[in-house]
C-alpha cells in the first residue's frame, strides 16, 4: 500500500477541478448541458467543439475523482478509528455540503435573477422566501458521502479483495459492460435526468459506483504502482484516437439532423454508440493520465501546491463566481466560442484565488 506522497495525484487534482470550471463554462456559452446560466445554444460548427470539449470531460472527469476519492478514503479509514474518521469526513463533507445547499445554491440562482435577468428580489427572499435550496454541482460531495457510509457497512470484504492489476482485454470488457449497463438506464431515464431532490444524474452513475469501488481496490492492491509511462502512454493515444477522431465523426452523423438529442437517451444508435465510446474513452484516459503525469507531473513548488489545497474550495465556491463572471461580461459581445475561451482563464485564476483566500482563513483551512 502507497505511504509515500503522490504529487502527480495532486496535480491530476489541479487539472480535473480546472475542467469543472471549464465545462460549467461552456455550457454557459453555447455547449450542451444544464447550467444555471445559459448565455446561448452553439450551432455548428462551434458546437461540434464545445460538444465534443463537454462529452470528453464527461467521459472520465468525475469518475476519476470518484475513483481518487476512494483510494485515499481506503487509506485514511485503515490509519484512523471509525470514530474519528466519521468525524472528519461530516466536516470535510457535510459543512460544505449544507453551506451550499442553504446558501451558496440560493447565491448563484439570486445572482442569475438579480443582474441577468434584473428581478428586484433580494438574496434574502431567494434563501428564506422562495427557498431555492439544492445541492448544484455538489452533487459530487453528496455522492461521496453517501459511498463513504456505504464503505463503511462492507468495508471487512472490500479490503480483503486481492487482485492484480487487470490486463488489457479485462479493462476493455469491463467498459463495455459499464457502457451497456448505462445505455440500458438511457432507454428510461435520459441523460439529464436526476434523482428527484438529489441532483444525482443517474444515467452517468454506473461509472461513478465502479470506479469509487476499483479505487478502493487499487488502494490494497497497490494499482497505481502497476502504471507506469509505458501503459500511460499507450492508453493515452488510444484515447486521442477515440477522441479526434471517432467521436467528431459520430456528432458530425448523428447530430446533423436532430443536434444533440438522439444521443441522450432512447433506442437510438447514437445513444448505444455514445454509452459504449464514453466509458472506453474514459477508462483510457484515466490510466493515460495517471501514467503520463507519474513521469511528468510527480513534484509539486510552490505555486503547484497551493493550487492542489485550493481544489476542493474552487469544487465548492465556483458556481456562484462563474454566473457572476457571466453577469459582469454581458456586454461583451464577441462570437460565444471567442467569448468561452477568453474568459475561461479569468475564471479559473478568480475561483483559484477565492479558495485560497477561504483557506487562509484558520477556522476554514480544514473544511475546504
Amino acid at each position: 500500500m502507497t505511504t509515500s506522497r503522490l504529487y502527480y495525484i495532486d496535480n491530476l487534482r489541479i487539472f480535473l477541478i480546472s475542467l469543472v470550471v471549464l465545462l460549467h463554462l461552456n455550457i454557459t456559452y453555447g455547449g450542451p448541458g444544464d447550467w444555471y446560466y445559459n448565455e446561448s445554444s452553439a450551432e455548428m460548427p462551434a458546437l461540434l467543439f464545445q460538444a465534443m470539449f463537454n462529452i470528453t470531460n464527461q467521459s472520465f472527469f468525475m469518475g476519476m475523482f470518484f475513483m481518487i476519492s476512494a483510494f485515499f478514503t481506503a487509506g485514511s479509514i485503515q490509519r484512523k478509528s471509525t470514530g474519528k474518521f466519521i468525524t472528519e469526513r461530516l466536516i470535510r463533507l457535510g459543512i460544505p455540503l449544507a453551506i451550499f445547499y442553504f446558501i451558496l445554491q440560493a447565491l448563484t440562482v439570486w445572482i442569475n435573477y438579480h443582474f441577468i435577468r434584473h428581478d428586484d428580489a433580494s438574496l434574502w427572499d431567494f434563501i428564506w422566501k422562495y427557498r431555492v435550496w439544492g445541492f448544484g454541482p455538489l452533487w459530487f460531495v453528496e455522492a461521496l458521502l453517501i459511498f463513504t457510509f456505504l464503505f463503511l457497512i462492507f468495508r471487512k470484504s472490500l479490503l480483503r479483495i486481492r487482485i492484480s492489476f487487470p490486463g488489457t482485454k479485462l479493462i476493455l470488457l469491463s467498459a463495455i459492460i459499464v457502457g451497456l449497463i448505462q445505455f440500458f438506464i438511457r432507454l428510461k431515464f435520459h441523460v439529464g435526468w436526476s434523482i428527484p431532490y438529489t441532483n444525482l444524474q443517474l444515467p452517468f452513475f454506473i461509472q461513478y459506483i465502479v470506479l469509487f469501488i476499483v479505487g478502493i481496490i487499487a488502494y490494497q492492491n497497490n494499482w497505481l504502482d502497476s502504471i507506469d509511462f509505458k501503459m500511460g502512454k499507450r492508453w493515452f493515444i488510444f484515447a486521442q484516437i477515440m477522441i479526434l477522431i471517432l467521436l467528431p465523426i459520430t456528432l458530425y452523423f448523428g447530430g446533423k439532423e436532430n443536434g444533440m438529442e438522439p444521443f441522450i437517451g432512447g433506442m437510438t444508435w447514437q445513444s448505444f454508440v455514445w454509452a459504449i465510446w464514453e466509458q472506453v474513452t474514459g477508462f483510457a484516459l484515466i490510466i493515460g493520465l495517471l501514467g503520463l503525469a507519474k513521469k511528468y507531473a510527480n513534484s509539486q513548488g510552490k505555486l503547484a501546491k497551493a493550487l492542489s489545497d485550493s481544489a476542493y474550495g474552487v469544487f465548492v465556491f465556483h458556481a456562484p463566481i462563474i454566473v457572476g463572471i457571466s453577469a459582469l461580461l454581458l456586454g461583451f459581445t464577441v462570437p460565444q466560442l471567442l467569448k468561452f475561451v477568453i474568459v475561461a482563464p479569468i475564471a479559473l485564476l478568480v475561483t483559484f484565488l477565492f479558495a485560497w483566500l477561504i483557506k487562509q482563513v484558520l477556522v476554514l483551512k480544514k473544511i475546504f
